[in-house]
This record gives structure tokens, C-alpha cells and sequence, in this order.
């Protein structure tokens, strides 16, 4: 949950969603359409889950015992490539936030957060926002899932909610520093300053979940 909380595109696309809405309309609108940009999130977010959900209670049958051998190796090289990744990749070189995105992909989302007119574009722009980066955050839902495996299935559903609203907190984090009167510089120039320490906390996050997958599928399921 930390680790997805962590993530840096949507809050990113939220600040330039945000700031366009508020020069183009009333902050009671823009807080509407936040919501539905919000909204987007979550509905990618719950979609994933389910999708990841269903292919691995598929094959495993809802059971974690005969999840099979490879799979704590495959997942331990996975979060350890990411962990990698994360601190040499996630953010592109330079004084500023751009992240790995190709920039084709940036510069629509730019455009889309500037042409956001009603709900419905918000909420595609939410949606759109939580897919580019799924080439981080899929193998934390594909973890979670299979520790779901181990709980008594009526506890799921709340652990997922519990992992939703954790991710979503950086988004009214920052609606709330627009309340307090900062602006898309000030925002962006806090995002900069805390640069290094949210990329070495995601590459240690993804590093220690490495370990703890080690320690407990390799050495006590073989």
C-alpha cells in the first residue's frame, strides 16, 4: 500500500488536471470534477484488482498452498527488477518531475487535463492516468492478491478497500494544497524537493518486498 501510495503519475496528472480546472471554472466545479477524476482512479484500480483476482484464483483455486514453486522466485526477480527500475528509471533525468512515460503519453495527458470540460472527461482522464503505470504497480496487486490467498475470504474485500484509499490519499493530499492557497509552481517545485526521497523510498519499498517474499515463500513453501 505504501508503494502504490507512492506512485507519482497520478498525483502528477492530477496537480495539471487541477490547476486547468480551476482557471477555466469555480472551485465548487473543480472539486466536483476532481471527484470524477478521482472516481477514474479507483474504478482502474478495482478493475485491476479483480482482473488479477480472478486469473490467479483461477489457477490456484483459491488456495495458497498449491501456488506453485516458481512462483516466489518469479515474483522475488520481478520486484527486485522493478526496485532497480524504480531508482534509476522512474524519473527522468533532469531538475524537474517528469517520470518514464514516453512523452507522447505525457503531452496527452497534458492535453486531456487542459480540455477536461464535464465529469465524464474527468473521469476518463483518471482512468487513463492509473494504466500508465501499471508496468510498476501490477506486480504489487499480483503480491497482494496471492497473500489474499492466506486470509479468511471475508476479510478481502476490506483489505481492498484498505489498499484503494491508501493509494488515493496523495490525490486529496494535493487538493488540499490547492486549498491552502498553493499554486501548480509551488506544488511542482515541492514535488522536486522531494524527488529523491520518493524514489529511494519506492526502490527500497519494492527491495524489502523482495526480501519478505524470500524469507516467507521460498524458505517456509519450498
Amino acid at each position: 500500500m505504501l508503494i502504490q501510495a507512492s506512485m507519482q503519475l497520478a498525483p502528477g496528472t492530477f496537480a495539471l488536471f487541477y490547476h486547468y480546472a480551476l482557471g477555466k471554472n469555480s472551485r465548487t466545479k473543480a472539486d466536483n470534477l476532481s471527484l470524477y477524476f478521482t472516481l477514474g482512479i479507483i474504478t482502474f484500480m478495482a478493475t485491476i484488482w479483480l482482473f488479477v483476482y480472478t486469473f490467479i484464483f483461477g489457477f490456484f483455486c483459491d488456495k495458497a498452498e498449491l501456488c506453485l514453486n516458481f512462483v516466489p522466485w518469479l515474483m522475488v526477480g520481478v520486484l527486485l527488477a522493478e526496485s532497480i527500475a524504480s531508482l534509476f528509471f522512474y524519473y527522468r533525468k533532469g531538475k524537474f518531475t517528469a517520470l518514464y512515460v514516453p512523452r507522447l503519453a505525457a503531452k496527452n495527458l497534458d492535453l486531456h487535463a487542459q480540455k477536461v470540460k464535464n465529469r465524464s472527461d474527468a473521469f476518463v482522464l483518471g482512468l487513463f492516468s492509473g494504466s500508465l503505470e501499471l508496468i510498476f504497480t501490477l506486480p504489487l496487486y499480483v503480491v497482494s492478491v496471492i497473500e489474499l490467498m492466506k486470509i479468511n475470504f471475508s476479510f478481502r474485500p476490506l483489505f481492498i478497500i484498505l489498499y484503494i484509499i491508501a493509494s488515493i490519499i496523495p490525490l486529496f493530499a494535493m487538493r488540499t494544497l490547492y486549498r491552502h492557497d498553493y499554486n501548480l509552481a509551488t506544488i511542482e517545485q515541492l514535488r522536486v524537493r522531494t524527488k529523491t526521497s520518493t524514489r529511494i523510498f519506492i526502490s527500497v519499498g519494492f527491495l524489502l518486498l523482495a526480501i519478505a517474499i524470500t524469507y516467507v515463500g521460498v524458505f517456509y513453501h519450498g
